[in-house]
């Protein structure tokens, strides 16, 4: 019999004596591929004693003040014999009564990994506040020395990538101001592709760095997530967060306001474009009189210039609207110029579009009268200059995606598993890698050789592997010509297996690339070294679809086909090198065969299909071929483990019943006795 201990918040727990507490641990089960944020718990139940009811705060009171939350899990550990076993989390489910008193709480201890739904939320990319050090003003000199800087020197860059104009390349016939990349000397036609047309992108691994800044609990290990990893390190993110070309008001900057007299008023930070000033306005901030001012905000510009003055109330817009001179607008009972009523909490924040440097000074008018007598809060900016710029700010650009959605989107394409190291630091692998790390544990001698089971390995005769953004104009048009959809991968052995069809879907959008081939060459023959990306769906319109990965390669030097870039309306440039866009880390096979696609598919760049290093091939094939054998089983099995094994064992480890290796799928241990049920793939 082992000592069992359990520590919530530092307190040791007083437990029941005959109480079986039992650990289930798992990391990826054969029956859910996809699952990659996975938790060993069990729940069991704990006296209502003194000790216990201090930790609990007597929650089964529900009229004490203040008292323990059981909607937020608390730190715990589990030690068996004095060592620590398990690092995780206790989740309070509910109070046992008897006799109208406390007689249990009923608990589940969460290993950390699950912690990451915990500490994300619903928070989305664009409340990444690191990524403020990535802005960069959108214009023509920027897109273009962004559409041309070395990957790897960078995390932001400008791909040849369209939101709306089609691009093609004609050496002969050349009509103003189309797509035509076709670069001549001459004072008419003035084609190309402009600053307007494009977007920027954003470096994968910034936006892990960034979440890793926002958020102090969250530390990666660099297994996977390293600057030597091409495959992962040099994918990007298109930063599309809408259709269509780059919008001013679409961006509205979330700040951190500071506390101010019972108002919360962001300081400090009206320095970018749009301009953003913010103010919280409490839950208080109702139940007025009809006559009363609930909000106001009076603008005064030096100069008589027109500008657009743009407002959001969390995030919604409630005003855009040109003005000339002074403006005040008002919300109170009946609407007034913001369009909203009394229920006014919620942070407020302001962005300015002006044709020329202007300076304006703002002030916010707060009127609160809650029965209590009127009091007016008022906060004031004096001489901000507002120039005539679009700054592009990173975070609100991004496309809309929840971070937890974005790391499973990631998890998913690359196989990757994740568990808390005892440093506090997540381990972040591939599932080959992470079973490289084994430890072989032979247990034949502690099997209950009395009972035992054998399962079929995977319930499935088929699974598929696809991005679920296959809506772009060229990736919509592979699919009706091919009856098969752009990137994906379907696996099976036989066509005469039983069961459904498992789907690994990935939440991005993966885009068909066009290498250009030069229109007046009717034969076909004549490549280009151009290749370009757009976001258009069937119908040529422009599509938002899902978050765009993809590859930038550099395209530089001899042999390079150049391009025309318009400066403006009337100017163009040649451009002798630029960055296009790939599905392959490289644009030969001989370099890399690394590329995003879970099947393989032809490579828009050669043309040829020897880029063999898809998803599927590089991390999920020996899984997913093994589960597949028809030697393949899940044995489930009764052993009674020492506890050196207990405390030491991985999940990567393989474990020797009778000569025979086995993987762990999932194992479930009774703490008292260590008795475990052991659920095992064949190898």
């Amino acid at each position: 019999m082992q000592v069992v201990e359990l520590y919530i918040s530092n307190t040791r727990v007083d437990l029941f004596k005959d109480e079986s507490l039992t650990i289930t641990d798992t990391i990826i089960n054969a029956k859910d591929v996809a699952k990659v944020f996975t938790a060993f718990s069990q729940q069991f139940s704990l006296p209502a004693s003194s000790t216990n009811n201090q930790i609990f705060k007597h929650y089964y009171n529900f009229e004490i003040s203040g008292g323990f939350d059981a909607r937020v899990r608390v730190s715990a550990i589990l030690k068996l014999n004095g060592v620590d076993y398990k690092i995780g989390k206790v989740k309070l489910n509910s109070v046992a009564m008897r006799d109208n008193k406390a007689y249990s709480y009923k608990v589940v201890f969460y290993g950390e990994t699950i912690a990451l739904n915990d500490i994300l939320g619903g928070d989305k990319l664009a409340n990444l506040d690191s990524l403020d050090a990535e802005n960069l003003v959108y214009n023509n000199v920027n897109i273009k020395s962004k559409l041309q800087v070395d990957p790897s020197t960078t995390n932001i860059i400008a791909p040849l990538i369209t939101h709306t104009k089609r691009l093609y390349y004609d050496s002969v016939t050349h009509t103003n101001e189309d797509g035509n990349l076709y670069y001549h000397g001459g004072t008419v036609d003035y084609h190309g592709v402009a600053h307007t047309d494009l977007k920027y992108a954003i470096r994968i691994h910034r936006i892990i760095t960034a979440i890793e800044a926002q958020y102090s609990n969250i530390n990666f290990s660099n297994d996977f997530f390293n600057t030597t990893n091409l495959p992962y390190y040099n994918l990007f993110m298109w930063l599309h967060r809408k259709s269509g070309s780059v919008g001013i008001g679409e961006q509205v900057e979330g700040l951190n306001p500071v506390n101010v007299s019972g108002w919360s008023l962001a300081t400090g930070n009206w320095s970018s474009i749009p301009n953003a000033a913010a103010l919280t306005v409490l839950d208080t901030f109702q139940n007025y009189s009809n006559s009363d001012t609930l909000l106001q905000l009076a603008v005064v510009p030096n100069n008589n210039l027109q500008y657009t003055l743009i407002v959001y109330r969390d995030g919604q817009l409630i005003q855009l609207a040109n003005h000339t001179g002074n403006a005040t607008l008002s919300t109170t009972q009946n609407g007034g110029a913001f369009g909203i009523v009394s229920e006014a909490a919620g942070l407020y924040t302001v962005g300015l579009i002006v044709s020329a440097q202007t300076t304006f000074n703002f002030t916010w008018t707060v009127r609160n009268n809650d029965g209590s007598g009127a009091a007016t809060d008022t906060y004031a900016l004096n001489s901000f200059s507002a120039l005539s710029v679009f700054e592009f700010i990173i975070k609100l650009q991004t496309p809309d995606i929840t971070i937890i959605d974005f790391l499973t989107g990631l998890f998913k394409l690359f196989n990757l598993i994740a568990y808390v190291k005892a440093d506090g630091s997540i381990y972040v692998d591939t599932l080959d890698n992470f079973y490289a790390t084994s430890t072989t544990y032979d247990i034949t001698k502690y099997i209950d050789v009395n009972t035992s089971s054998v399962d079929v390995a995977l319930p499935y005769r088929k699974i598929k592997f696809k991005y679920k953004g296959l809506k772009t104009f060229l990736a919509a048009q592979y699919e009706q010509l091919n009856v098969q959809e752009w990137g994906t991968e379907s696996y099976s052995t036989s066509s005469n297996l039983d069961g459904g069809v498992y789907e690994v879907e990935v939440p991005f959008e993966h885009m068909l690339f066009e290498r250009l081939l030069d229109s007046s060459d009717q034969t076909g023959q004549t490549n280009t070294t151009i290749q370009w990306g757009f976001s258009v769906n069937d119908n040529q319109q422009s599509y938002i679809g899902s978050p765009l990965l993809f590859y930038p390669v550099l395209k530089t030097g001899g042999g390079t086909t150049s391009i025309s870039y318009l400066d403006t309306p009337t100017s163009r440039t040649q451009l002798t090198s630029y960055i296009i866009p790939s599905n392959s880390v490289a644009l030969a096979a001989s370099t890399s065969t690394a590329n995003i696609n879970f099947g393989n598919m032809v490579n828009e760049f050669t043309g040829l299909n020897n880029f063999t290093g898809t998803l599927y091939n590089n991390y999920y094939n020996n899984y997913i071929s093994n589960l597949f054998l028809q030697s393949s089983r899940v044995i489930k099995v009764t052993a009674f483990l020492p506890l050196n094994i207990v405390l030491n064992y991985t999940l990567a480890d393989i474990l020797i019943i009778s000569g025979k290796q086995y993987r762990i799928n999932s194992l479930n241990i009774n703490l008292i006795n260590n008795k475990t049920q052991l659920e095992l793939i064949t190898i």
